[in-house]
């Protein structure tokens, strides 16, 4: 389980948010995620330059309105 106030996830919260311009949708990431899987993903992000999250996990945002 991720500690999210630790200074380590608030460092990977903001080059996530450095990236996509998000806040880190913990809600949406599986409880029993490692940080260090966490992190490989947000790297993922940061080397193509996009959010790679929904694909990584498979969120499904079609149909739904964001408000």
């Amino acid at each position: 389980m991720i500690d999210v106030e630790s200074k380590r996830f608030q460092a990977l919260k903001n080059r996530y948010k450095a990236v996509t311009g998000q806040i880190l949708p913990m809600e949406m990431i599986p409880l029993s995620e490692s940080y260090e899987t966490l992190e490989q993903h947000v790297e993922a992000c940061e080397k193509a330059g996009k959010d790679l999250l929904p694909e990584i996990y498979g969120w499904d945002f079609s149909g739904n309105i964001f408000y």
